[in-house]
């Protein structure tokens, strides 16, 4: 079986991931302004963060979504509980 990673070209970094979602994620980040807003750290922890949530509620929830959620609402949010989270989302 072949593993595909995926790179991102950013500010002249390359980020590299194991799956497409993830690198979907990072693109999410930098549209909402993530980086510029919080650091580069910041939006790396933001796709972690939202990888970890999507894959926990078993790639039921809308990503998009999601990611924009999170985004939104990152410093009130990265420090909860991956369940808390979801739960305020769906709230």
């Amino acid at each position: 079986m072949n593993n595909l990673t995926f790179h991102v070209n950013y500010k002249n970094n390359v980020y590299t991931y194991n799956s497409e979602t993830e690198a979907m994620i990072f693109d999410y980040g930098v549209n909402n302004d993530l980086d510029r807003k919080y650091g580069k750290k910041a939006l790396l922890e933001y796709v972690e963060l939202v990888y970890e949530l999507y894959l926990k509620d078993s790639n039921d929830t809308p990503l998009g979504a999601l990611c924009d959620y999170v985004a939104k609402n990152w410093k009130k949010l990265r420090n909860k509980s991956r369940y808390e989270i979801l739960e305020e989302f769906y709230l």
